[in-house]
């Protein structure tokens, strides 16, 4: 009888199968990782967090200075606007004037003006009074939280009845300005020499 030998004809198929499974990436487990790639993994991780971590930080204080320099705005808005109804004033509407003050002060420097505000209109009225303020720069000296102090240069021009119309007077003045009610408001104000 003649040999049967083996099947030739299927060795070759099941490698050919096996060679396909391979390059399509079935039928066989992944090898285990070199240490080259763990720590090529390791190190791109960390990275990416370093990464993530400045950004928020630089992020972070962006978002700061930019608060910080928000809120110096509103007070030396605040200061100069403030300087400028203390040096306006018109005998006519003296009362509303007065009031403008008011509303931009608190503290004692409120209650003060507030004391004097009476004998302020009656003798702007009688002298018929009328001044005129003009910022011309100003700048925060010092801040500490909700309080500033606040360098004003302010130009004045004083007129009253009897015709006589000074040149305009440059003065500075400090005034320290507080948050109060979600506003910064004078507390105190005073001329600088």
């Amino acid at each position: 009888m003649a040999e049967v030998a083996p099947d030739q004809d299927a060795a070759p198929s099941e490698e050919a199968a096996s060679s396909e499974d391979a390059a399509s990436g079935e039928g066989t487990a992944p090898g285990p990782r070199t240490p080259a790639v763990t720590a090529g993994v390791a190190v791109l991780s960390v990275l990416a967090l370093a990464f993530l971590a400045v950004s928020g930080y630089f992020g972070y204080t962006h978002r700061q200075a930019e608060r910080a320099a928000q809120q110096r705005s509103e007070i030396v808005d605040a200061a100069s606007q403030g300087v400028v109804n203390l040096t306006t004033m018109d005998f006519q509407r003296a009362d509303e004037d007065v009031q403008k003050v008011l509303d931009g002060s608190a503290g004692e420097f409120r209650d003060e003006f507030e004391a004097r505000s009476k004998d302020l209109i009656a003798v702007m009225q009688e002298a018929q009074v009328k001044s005129v303020g003009v910022v011309r720069q100003a700048a925060i000296e010092r801040q500490d939280g909700d309080s500033a102090d606040v360098l004003v240069a302010v130009a004045q021009k004083v007129s009253n009845a009897g015709g006589a119309a000074e040149e305009p007077r440059s003065q500075r003045m400090r005034v320290t300005m507080q948050l109060e009610d979600g506003t910064y408001k004078i507390v105190k104000a005073g001329f600088v020499q």
